[in-house]
Formats: C-alpha cells, sequence, structure tokens
C-alpha cells in the first residue's frame, strides 16, 4: 500500500492544553505520533512512501470560511514560541467581521486546545496536502488504496470552526477531491470522537455519505453533535449517518457498528470511500475509553476492506505512543486483507 506523508507535520508543537479554564497540561498531540507509525510500517516493508504534493489552496479556502485567518494571523506570528489562543467566543450572534485581529479567534475557534503557532497553517496545509494526494492517486486509478499519515488531524474543523487539534479538514477535503471523478463518495469517521466538522460540511448534499463511529456525546467530546436522529439536512437528508456507543463498548460491540454501517452502504452504493482513521477507539488510549484490542482494530480493517471501494484512509486522533504505530499497522494490514 501507497503511503503519502505530510513533510511539514513537525512545524507545529503545541505546548500547552487549558482544560475548563484553570488545569494546564502538556498537549497530547505530539509529532512522534506520525513517526511511530511510520516505523512501524517501515518495519513491516511492504508499505511504499512517497511526499505531499503542494495542492492548490482553492479547495482549502472555499471549504473552510476561516482559511485566510489562520493563513494570516500565522504569517504574523514574529516569536517562533508564540501562542495564541482564543480568549472571547462571540457566539452565533456575532457581527460583519471587517479585518483579521488575534483576538478574533473565538470568532473560528471552538476551544482551548487549538492554538495558532507560526508554522501551524504549513503543518495544517500540509496534512490536507497529504489527503488529497492520495485521493488523487486513488481518483487516477494508479493505486485502488492509499493510506494519507495526516498530522494536524481534521475531523473536527468544519466549514465556520475549528478546534480539538484539527485545522483544516482532512478528510473532506479528500472526499471533494474524489468527487472531481466519482458520482458518490462516503465517508466513515472511526475516531473515538464524533467527525462534526465532517458532518457540518457534507450537511446538506446527498452525493457525500458521511458516517460517525464514536462514543456517545453525551459523555464526550465534542458533546454537542453526534446523535442518532442527526441525518442531513435538506437534499442531504438521510446521507448522515452518526453510530454513537456506550464508552464501554469492545471489539464485538463497534464490529457490530461496523456491519450497520457497511449495511447503509449497500443502500447506497458509493464509488468511493474515506475512513478517517483515529486509533483512539484503542483500550490503552489516554483518551479514549472503549475497549478494544490492537487484534479487534485489525478485524475492523479487514471488514471494510471487503467493502472493495477505492479507498482513501486518513489519519486522525491516536494519543498512546506505545500501541499507536501496531494500531495503524494492524489496521492497514487487516484492510488489505479485506480487500
Amino acid at each position: 500500500m501507497n503511503v503519502v506523508t505530510n513533510p511539514h507535520y513537525a512545524l507545529h508543537v503545541a505546548r500547552w492544553e487549558f482544560h475548563l479554564g484553570t488545569e494546564v497540561y502538556s498537549t497530547k498531540d505530539v509529532p512522534q505520533r506520525p513517526e511511530l507509525i511510520r516505523a512501524a510500517l517501515e518495519r513491516e516493508g511492504s508499505f511504499v512512501f512517497s511526499p505531499a504534493r503542494d495542492c492548490d489552496a482553492g479547495l482549502l479556502a472555499s471549504t473552510h470560511s476561516y482559511h485566510e485567518y489562520i493563513e494570516s494571523i500565522c504569517a504574523g506570528i514574529e516569536d517562533p514560541e508564540a501562542e495564541i489562543y482564543p480568549d472571547l467566543f462571540p457566539g452565533e450572534g456575532a457581527g460583519f467581521v471587517r479585518r483579521i485581529h488575534p483576538l478574533w479567534m473565538g470568532m473560528y475557534c471552538t476551544d482551548s486546545v487549538t492554538p495558532l503557532r507560526q508554522n501551524t497553517y504549513r503543518a495544517a496545509k500540509g496534512s490536507t496536502d497529504a489527503a488529497r494526494t492520495a485521493a488523487q492517486e486513488v481518483a487516477s486509478g494508479r493505486h485502488k488504496a492509499v493510506y494519507a499519515l495526516c498530522r494536524p488531524s481534521g475531523h473536527h474543523a468544519g466549514t465556520r470552526k475549528f478546534g480539538g487539534y484539527c485545522y483544516f479538514n482532512n478528510a473532506g477535503l479528500a472526499a471533494l477531491e474524489l468527487r472531481k471523478t466519482f458520482a458518490k463518495v462516503a465517508i466513515l469517521d472511526i475516531d473515538f470522537h464524533h467527525g462534526n466538522g465532517t458532518q457540518e460540511i457534507f450537511w446538506k448534499r446527498p452525493d457525500v455519505f458521511t458516517s460517525s463511529i464514536h462514543c456517545d456525546p453525551d459523555i464526550e467530546y465534542p458533546y454537542y453533535t453526534g446523535y442518532r436522529e442527526e441525518c442531513g439536512g435538506d437534499e442531504g437528508e438521510g446521507a448522515n449517518l452518526n453510530l454513537p456507543l456506550p464508552k464501554v463498548t469492545n471489539g464485538a460491540g463497534y464490529l457490530e457498528a461496523v456491519a450497520r454501517f457497511a449495511a447503509a452502504m449497500e443502500r447506497y452504493q458509493p464509488d468511493a470511500l474515506v475512513i478517517a482513521a483515529g486509533f483512539d477507539i484503542h483500550g490503552e488510549d489516554p483518551v479514549g475509553g472503549f475497549t478494544l484490542l490492537t487484534s479487534d482494530i485489525r478485524t475492523i480493517g479487514r471488514d471494510l476492506g471487503k467493502l472493495g471501494l477505492p479507498t482513501v484512509i486518513c489519519q486522525e486522533g491516536g494519543y498512546n505512543l506505545r500501541v499507536l504505530g501496531d494500531s495503524a499497522l494492524s489496521f492497514l494490514l487487516g484492510f488489505r486483507e479485506g480487500s
């Protein structure tokens, strides 16, 4: 399997997270994450690596209304150690923004764990380039499946706001790239957390089916979205499927949700698939809560490979540095077995 990498992933290194306004601790989104995944894939020996191409920013800008804000603010940060966090959150009733200013970050960012630094834009753009390059390879027919080793992650980034370690939506942009070739595309998000940004981007679109298997948003981030009754709006009604699970879900319970997604694909009949692959579903992940084993993750990959679709796999979460590499390798080997 081919692997597309983001050469700029290590340029963004946040130092802190602010939790509920008081607790301060080191971020879990460390640059060692993609390094450990790559090392595990290299040890296996059958993966071929290539850097992402520098893609035109037009699709990125048309998808995320705050694109210019992030690009401009990062370009203006002179101190390489400086971090900008939102301070005021004006809510949905805010007036028109007439100029770009660092203090307006709360207009676009949902939380206080996703700061802007000098090179954040380059790293986040590079991550989308990896996803889009992978999609271009699949759309061309050169490869049936390609893995985009993305960092930063993307599935919490929507049309209007970013957050949750995510700046731009890698899986969403891969799907839009695939739509240039394929009539119907499906996205499945297997991260522990709901892919709220992805859902928002495609909420009204019938040509991109979005689905997310995640922990019950009553008790887990992002809390406000990810419920079963959210099925899409307008022409996209019925093209969004949320499969929230209890926090103690084991491998068997998770695979039942995968089977429900597969049944939905029998009805929808997509031409291509994007998988937002978060390995914080592992039972040992510090921000997760499911009880899945590495072997369960391999079975998930195998079941999704059986769909037989041209597929882009985008890396999302996964924060236990001891098991992350093996989790990614197991999923990709399982996917290859299934397909």
